[in-house]
């Protein structure tokens, strides 16, 4: 069991190595490994507000959801935005698009509560919080 728990972490490790910033904490709480990292956001336009989400759900820019390329829908996130230490806690329920480089697209409600709506980029580090359903 515990191999099969380190494989996947390190699975997972591999495919975020493209970010800034990969890194591994022991949570206090299940003595699991949990993954941070750091990139840049955006948020959601206005025009996407109704629409469809990669999950199926509907996009409302005023929820607390973000897209992510790789982990499973319903992960929650701690996002916090390394310009001025504002912290937002997200369900993944999207995918961004495929030419999307950055690590995280949030939801403007998101992106207000992180503090960068006028800035629409911002500098981030995330840590899973609990992992979504594969």
């Amino acid at each position: 069991m515990r191999k099969t728990k380190w494989t996947a972490v390190m699975l997972v490790s591999m495919s975020l190595a493209s970010f800034s910033s990969v890194s591994l904490a022991k949570t206090e709480r299940h003595g699991l490994l949990s993954i941070a990292h750091s990139g840049v956001a955006s948020y959601y336009s206005d025009k996407l507000h109704g629409q469809r989400t990669a999950s199926g759900e509907i996009y409302d820019k005023n929820s607390l959801t973000a897209a992510h390329a790789n982990l499973p829908f319903g992960t929650l996130l701690r996002v916090v935005n390394l310009n001025n230490n504002r912290s937002v806690d997200l369900r993944v329920n999207g995918r961004p698009g495929r030419h999307n480089k950055r690590l995280l697209d949030v939801s403007k409600r998101a992106a207000k509560e992180l503090g960068f709506v006028q800035a629409g980029l911002a500098q981030v580090k995330i840590e899973i919080l609990r992992w979504g359903e594969a």
